[in-house]
């Protein structure tokens, strides 16, 4: 977190800010909100889940992303890179980022696969890690199967990367445009 947040303080909002997350599946979604907490001001609902518990579904329930209070305050432009490897925590990041006035997610859509497995023991020596939850949108879509699409899609394959990086050069492109001027007014 140290050198994430160095990073962040660092940064020159009138240049913008790229967070690259292309090869991230997953981690800590506390984490997560840790970072994304750098760059609102206010507590935002970023997701919503229910949660199995003794076979049946219950909730949903809201996620919200507070402020990080003591982490460095970010309010430039930010472009968020993403694709196909995200999933689990990363999905979370990539809501919690769609929260971030002005933020765009530039790419592919993600994965689309959050199960927040919890070990069950079969009392045999073997443990299995099951399903907890379902995770879904703010507006309670679900994740699984479907992912979370990109703001700016930019369709790409592995041939592309050989001369440069279009995903790169796509969110470079959003933060040199005039629209994207004054960080909060871009984007949305």
């Amino acid at each position: 977190m140290a050198a994430a947040c160095d990073v962040i303080r660092s940064a020159d909002p009138a240049k913008g800010l790229v967070i690259d997350v292309r090869p991230n599946s997953g981690g800590s979604e506390p984490l997560a909100q840790q970072v994304a907490g750098c760059f609102i001001e206010k507590p935002a609902v970023y997701s919503r889940h229910t949660l199995r518990v003794e076979g049946a579904l219950k909730g949903p329930y809201d996620r919200i992303l507070q402020p990080n209070a003591d982490g460095p305050a970010y309010r430039g432009k930010v472009v968020v890179l993403m694709g196909p490897e995200n999933m689990s925590s990363c999905e979370s990041f990539l809501m919690m980022m769609k929260q971030v006035p002005g933020c765009r997610l530039v790419g592919a859509r993600s994965y689309g696969s959050s199960g927040n497995p919890k070990p069950h023991d079969l009392g045999n020596g073997v443990t299995v890690y099951l399903p907890s939850w379902q995770d879904m949108t703010p507006e309670g879509k679900i994740l699984e199967g479907e992912g979370i699409a990109p703001d700016v899609p930019v369709a790409s394959k592995p041939s592309d990367f050989q001369r440069g990086d279009p995903v790169l050069e796509a969110a470079l492109r959003i933060l040199r445009s005039p629209a994207a001027a004054g960080g909060k007014a871009a984007g949305k």
